[in-house]
């Protein structure tokens, strides 16, 4: 049995998953086991799957990212979420982050980044993308309850 990061892409963009797919899947320690085209479809197919992490975008048809990621948390709770979106909009960041996402990541990560933001979530280590968190921050103080949130949700 492989020790491999199980990892679900999530993205309505079909360009986009079959890229990440390719790209990811050459990197050491990670297995694609599904990809997903809307939140819907990702919520069934992690019951099925049992990924490890979910690499979800936030904006997408039918059921969006942020929505998804809570569905996942409730059914599988061991299961790390990782957004990865263009969108850096305070209101998504902390509805993901509220919803059980560990980390925060903007699709111009190089591969090798991501690869390594992955394995990051898989050991539950919190991430937010500074560009993210500096537009979402608006002051330490707010950036120091971000960083609680995502704590609290890897410790319950």
């Amino acid at each position: 049995m492989s020790d491999d990061i199980r990892l679900m892409i999530v993205d309505d963009q079909e360009l986009m998953r079959d890229g990440l797919v390719t790209l990811l899947s050459r990197q050491a320690g990670i297995e694609v086991v599904a990809v997903a085209r809307d939140g819907q479809v990702a919520v069934q197919q992690a019951v099925e799957t049992q990924p490890h992490v979910i690499l979800m975008d936030v904006r997408m048809p039918t059921m969006n990212g942020v929505e998804a990621t809570r569905h996942v948390r409730q059914h599988l709770p061991d299961c790390r979420v990782l957004m990865l979106t263009t969108f850096d909009d305070e209101e998504y960041i902390v509805g993901a982050l509220r919803a059980g996402a560990v980390g925060y990541v903007l699709k111009n990560i190089p591969t090798d980044d991501l690869a390594e933001a992955i394995r990051m979530a898989h050991r539950g280590v919190v991430q937010l993308d500074p560009a993210a968190a500096a537009k979402s921050s608006g002051s330490s103080k707010r950036m120091s309850h971000l960083t609680g949130m995502l704590q609290r949700k890897l410790t319950h």
